[in-house]
């Protein structure tokens, strides 16, 4: 507790200095228009009238408005503690969220099953403490940041904190009571697990999540403001509106999509760890502990992987009506390419998850009965796959343009077009929804009346299903593109459909099933653990790229046609090296993850009960997998 007083008196002192820095040469000039003045002007966004009531926008020039130059850009450096601190900052608030969602599923369970509820409480608590040693490097990285922006980019740093003032007070009052709340919500556990203090630690992990949010929200403020400035004219003057500073058009879509990438990104940095820890432990309870623990995190970021597509959707749709020319660089000029790379990383995270699912069968007897399945859906997920990473035009010289007669290749091309990635990642889906619902009646035996026309329920559901995605893509071909776009959401809906209607189906088939034997935690192949790994880096990588590729759509703008930047790599980063970046960036990320996995791999295991060690019923259990 001392080194994090330590670390907190730090961050304090770095961040009064920073703020308080005297003013550059610019602020010092119009200090008298700071004040609100009799003159108005129109919002930049909104085009209503308001009063000038702060100094505009500075006008850069390099080297004298950046910090220095050298070999390594300013941009780079940036780059890295922006990226670490989105990383470790994400974590710290998505380990809360999922405990929290854990703790209070397990309280809500107590009186119909009192052990699995102790179970579920006790996992909750280990996750917090898996995730408070993250801490004291996200204020490292968070006091790295802010050194970076005061000495690399001064002028802008100070013009961006004049127009957030109140939203920097709010930050930081809300950072100080995040770290009374996560060390009071993690070190109170113990003594308020029963009665009803309970409650009072479950509304003490409820402040806790939503101050974390809070803070997301504020910080994302600023970023949505670079790209969609609002409550500032055209010169960057502050209109005297604070609200619409903070809620330009991509703040609330930016919020949410942050939400949902912290959660599934949480579960799967769990889920690497759990994987780590079952492989390097010869306990074979501790091995069946940390291989439930893998899956029930895994499971949860998997959730939240089909909850991004909405807000990603909902994000693009957003900046294309922002500026339309924003839209077509993110999604048809230089950026397309990282879209590609994004599209093979998407198609391989649900590739993992299908081949983690089918190694988890090695757990529970009468998996053998579908292994011949889980062939043809792999073989149908790999083709899904392939066309949906193809892109629409193939990098190539004059001459293979001029042998393929165009841009576009006469076969290849035509499964780049949106009709087939469309059909393709739709295909996914069902295919990897099928597969979960083979993994859940692995080891039971349907017993209910019904169960033939059930299965043909399932049949029916799935393959109608398939054949509306498939009707629809081929059907994309035959129209306009302002036609084709529109084909989009009933596939995804023909999708869901089959997905959620085959899930309650198979869930009611199973609440009377016959079990086949225990699930036997703790037999996972090392193969599946190891899956676990790249599903974590593989959403690691995927986060990094879209952050890229986010901040690349301003181009050579600071703050979007409001401050321009006019250092030498102002232009969009090629691909080769905005991969380098994101790829050193995942590198001192798992770096520092793998050192303090392994500084708290000597950690006992809270076991649910002294009886249940002793006998070894976690590694045997006839309870159902968690979903």
């Amino acid at each position: 507790m001392k080194r994090n007083f330590l670390s907190y008196t730090f961050f304090l002192s770095f961040f009064l200095l920073t703020y308080f820095h005297p003013q550059p040469a610019f602020a010092e000039e119009s200090t008298g228009s700071q004040a609100i003045s009799s003159e108005v002007s129109k919002d930049i966004l909104y085009q209503t009238e308001g009063p000038i009531s702060g100094p505009p926008a500075p006008k850069l020039s390099y080297p004298g408005s950046y910090g220095r130059s050298g070999v390594i850009d300013n941009r780079s450096l940036l780059w890295i503690f922006i990226q670490q601190h989105f990383f470790f900052g994400s974590f710290i608030l998505g380990v809360p969220m999922i405990a929290w969602m854990v703790e209070l599923f397990s309280h809500l369970r107590r009186r119909r099953s009192p052990d699995q509820a102790e179970k579920l409480d006790r996992l909750a608590r280990e996750i917090m403490e898996i995730g408070m040693p993250f801490y004291p490097i996200t204020i490292f990285f968070g006091v790295a940041l802010l050194g970076a922006f005061l000495f690399l980019y001064n002028q802008f740093f100070q013009y961006m904190a004049g127009l957030f003032r109140p939203v920097v007070y709010l930050y930081a009052l809300c950072f100080l009571l995040e770290s009374v709340l996560l060390y009071s919500y993690t070190l109170t556990w113990e003594r308020w697990r029963r009665g009803e203090n309970k409650w009072l630690h479950l509304s003490l992990g409820a402040l806790t999540v939503t101050n974390g949010v809070i803070i997301v929200c504020l910080a994302n403020a600023w970023m949505a403001f670079m790209m969609s400035p609002a409550g500032v004219d055209s010169q960057g003057r502050y209109l005297g509106n604070a609200w619409r500073i903070i809620q330009t058009p991509l703040w609330n879509p930016l919020n949410v999509h942050r939400v949902l990438a912290s959660i599934m990104f949480s579960g799967a940095v769990i889920a690497a760890y759990a994987a780590y820890r079952m492989l390097t432990t010869r306990d074979p309870v501790q091995r069946a502990h940390y291989d439930w623990m893998g899956h029930v995190t895994m499971m949860i970021a998997i959730v939240n992987l089909f909850l991004l597509p909405f807000a990603g959707y909902w994000f693009a749709k957003v900046i294309f009506i922002y500026r339309q020319r924003m839209g077509m660089t993110l999604m048809g000029g230089q950026l397309s390419w990282p879209f590609v790379i994004q599209a093979m990383l998407i198609g391989l995270i649900f590739m993992t998850v299908t081949f983690y699912l089918w190694k988890g069968t090695a757990r529970m007897n009468g998996s053998e009965r579908y292994t011949p399945y889980v062939n043809y859906l792999l073989i149908i997920l790999t083709i899904s796959f392939m066309v949906w990473t193809t892109p629409h035009t193939l990098p190539a010289s004059q001459s293979e343009f001029k042998m393929m007669g165009g841009a576009q290749h006469p076969v290849v091309g035509y499964y780049g077009t949106m009709a087939a990635k469309n059909t393709a990642i739709n295909t996914m889906i069902l295919t990897f929804s099928l597969c979960f619902i083979l993994f859940q009646r692995c080891n039971k035996r349907i017993t209910v009346a019904w169960s033939r026309w059930g299965n043909a329920g399932l049949i029916a559901l799935f393959g109608g299903a398939e054949l509306v995605v498939l009707y629809l893509g081929i059907y994309g071909f035959y129209v306009p593109a302002s036609v084709r776009v529109g084909l989009a959401f009933p596939q995804f809906m023909a999708a869901m459909t089959g997905l959620l209607g085959g899930y309650f189906l198979n869930w009611a088939m199973l609440r009377r099933a016959e079990s086949l034997g225990p699930i036997r935690w703790g037999r996972l192949p090392v193969g599946g653990a190891i899956s676990l790994f790249f599903l974590a880096v593989f959403i690691t990588m995927t986060m990094s790229l879209m952050g890229y590729i986010r901040s690349s759509v301003r181009l050579n703008w600071h703050i979007t046609e409001v401050m321009e930047d006019v250092t030498p790599w102002a232009q969009t980063p090629s691909i080769t090296y905005a991969v380098g970046m994101v790829l050193l960036n995942i590198a001192i990320f798992w770096f520092l993850a793998s050192l303090i996995f392994w500084a708290g791999s000597g950690r006992k295991v809270a076991l649910p009960s002294k009886a249940m060690e002793e006998s070894g019923d976690l590694a045997e259990t006839n309870e159902s997998l968690p979903s």
